[in-house]
């Protein structure tokens, strides 16, 4: 089918509610085939309401990221796209913040994204172009290390002012689409070191199961929505038990069910280590469900948190100096 992807990705806009009319759309574009693809359907999606602008984090990591900048710069100079750029030295911050890089990379480059919609003005959406071969591996990675509903989720096609447009496409698709639209794109030589977590998990599990399995990534695509759908109802269903910071009766929570016992802790620790979007493992709820049944009692999580039942009541805040001795990782 010659406009699978866009197909595809006018489906999940629509019925993600994902652009609305006079939003203005910023791409995350660093020049590969996924964001290349996304810049230039995104071109001929949007209506004359719509501004479309690009922004390219240059992660000073590799021999070839001037090139990748370069080739940004030149490519929205074509299409007549105004281009932010910007430059983070991903390495010395994931030394000086204990982060891998690969979780220094994504946080700065969302605090990037963030930061250029804010100079654009209101109504400003960023597009990423996460695909569904992108969400399988999350998906693989979080079930891997273990982990509740949100992480079998996996990634969610829009959170916020993120939207992910070509979420319901796969890497087949996205090359297709170049390929039909002689679309140039620059190539990631990272993209084979299986030192990256994803790239392992890409080159020894999702590739080897997609040879066994027909439309792996489509169909675990399928699966996380559905599991969203479950993760929404419950994390509701949490906010209503919390109420707000001041944290849930122990008694009352033990009684309860033991997907709104998860949802509910999960739900306290967010307020807590919010702004950060840092998720608990599956084995971080189980030290906190340990609490339940005793008073006066506390465990320390990652984040600098600190899950408590002072008085039957279980709550989490975060602290000022790490424990390094408690600390449960």
């Amino acid at each position: 089918m010659k406009n699978d992807l866009r197909q595809k990705a006018g489906k999940l806009i629509k019925e993600y509610d994902m652009i609305k009319s006079g939003d203005d759309v910023v791409v995350a574009f660093s020049g590969g085939s996924d964001s290349s693809a996304l810049l230039f359907f995104l071109i001929g999606y949007l209506s004359e309401k719509n501004n479309i602008f690009a922004a390219h984090l240059n992660h000073m990591m590799r021999s070839e990221a001037e090139r990748d900048e370069q080739f940004a710069v030149e490519t929205c100079e074509k299409y007549k796209i105004k281009i932010f750029t910007g430059r983070r030295d991903i390495l010395a911050i994931a030394k000086n913040s204990k982060k891998s890089r690969e979780e220094a990379a994504r946080d700065e480059r969302y605090a990037f994204l963030s930061e250029t919609a804010a100079s654009i003005g209101k109504n400003v959406k960023i597009a990423t172009a996460h695909t569904a071969s992108d969400n399988a591996e999350t998906v693989i990675f979080n079930l891997a290390r273990g982990c509740g509903l949100s992480g079998l989720a996996g990634i969610a096609p829009k959170r916020g002012d993120i939207i992910r447009p070509l979420l319901s496409c796969t890497k087949g698709d996205i090359l297709k689409y170049c390929e039909e639209n002689n679309i140039s794109y620059v190539e990631d030589k990272t993209n084979s070191d299986e030192n990256y977590t994803r790239n392992f998990i890409r080159r020894n599990i999702t590739s080897k199961l997609g040879e066994k399995f027909a439309r792996l990534d489509e169909n675990i695509f399928k699966t996380a929505q559905l599991m969203r759908d479950f993760a929404d109802l419950t994390d509701s269903l949490a906010g209503a038990a919390v109420k707000g910071l001041d944290g849930v009766e122990a008694g009352t929570l033990l009684a309860s069910h033991k997907a709104l016992q998860q949802a509910v802790i999960e739900k306290l620790y967010e307020n807590a280590v919010f702004p950060s979007r840092q998720k608990l493992e599956k084995k971080h709820v189980e030290y906190v469900r340990q609490l339940l049944d005793k008073t006066e009692k506390s465990v320390d999580l990652p984040g600098l948190v600190t899950a408590e039942i002072s008085k039957n009541i279980l709550t989490m805040k975060k602290i000022t100096e790490k424990k390094t001795s408690r600390n449960r990782k």
